[in-house]
């Protein structure tokens, strides 16, 4: 259980990537008050962790009604992976900002935060096949633990951007971003694999 909740954590860590969300939510929210930052900050874990819970329990039903395969999702979600982990290799920050600093408080939290950034497509197509492999109630408790440290440091992304520093944050985004890369192979590699032995 507690190898399984590790695994589920670490993965769940560098696809979800609070490191590199806490620079995207600092510079998405340094206009807003603290009172509205922290509105953002639990409206945004929130609204992830309830999709991730829905893809948990009922992912298959879901690709079902939409006529997907598991497959086809796992490695279009690897594709669309690849795209923020070289932003954060490369940058040290998941996506661009600029065109969104003018959004709402809601707007913020719902996209970009919420949608795509957190629970974004590798993030659900994790918590389907961890939710068959390792269990519902891990990939429950381990995604809720990274989204539960990512609403502690959206909360207190202040205080962290300053005291770590902006260079700090996008090294340590950095290397997630090569581990969020091997990820996003491995997501590719096991759809493909799944087709071509079909």
């Amino acid at each position: 259980m507690s190898e399984d909740f590790a695994r589920a954590f670490v993965s769940f860590f560098a696809i979800i990537d609070p490191l590199g969300n806490v620079l995207v939510f600092y510079l998405l929210t340094q206009t807003f008050s603290l009172r509205q930052r922290i509105f953002v900050a639990i409206a945004a874990t929130t609204a992830a962790w309830a999709m991730l819970v829905l893809f948990v329990l009922a992912g298959h039903e879901v690709l079902e009604f939409l006529d997907i395969s598991f497959d086809s999702f796992k490695a279009a979600a690897g594709l669309l992976l690849l795209l923020p982990a070289y932003r954060l290799v490369s940058e040290g920050q998941p996506m661009d900002v600029t065109k969104t600093r003018e959004a709402e408080p809601i707007q913020v939290a719902l996209v970009p935060l919420a949608t795509p950034l957190i629970a974004g497509p590798g993030a659900l197509a994790i918590a389907i096949s961890f939710a068959d492999t390792l269990g519902a109630t891990t990939t429950i408790l381990s995604s809720g633990a990274v989204l539960g440290l990512s609403l502690v440091m959206f909360a207190v992304s202040g205080v962290l951007f300053v005291w770590l520093g902006q260079s700090v944050l996008r090294l340590l985004s950095r290397l997630v971003g090569i581990l969020l890369f091997a990820i996003a192979v491995d997501l590719v590699l096991e759809g493909l694999k799944a087709f071509f032995e079909t």
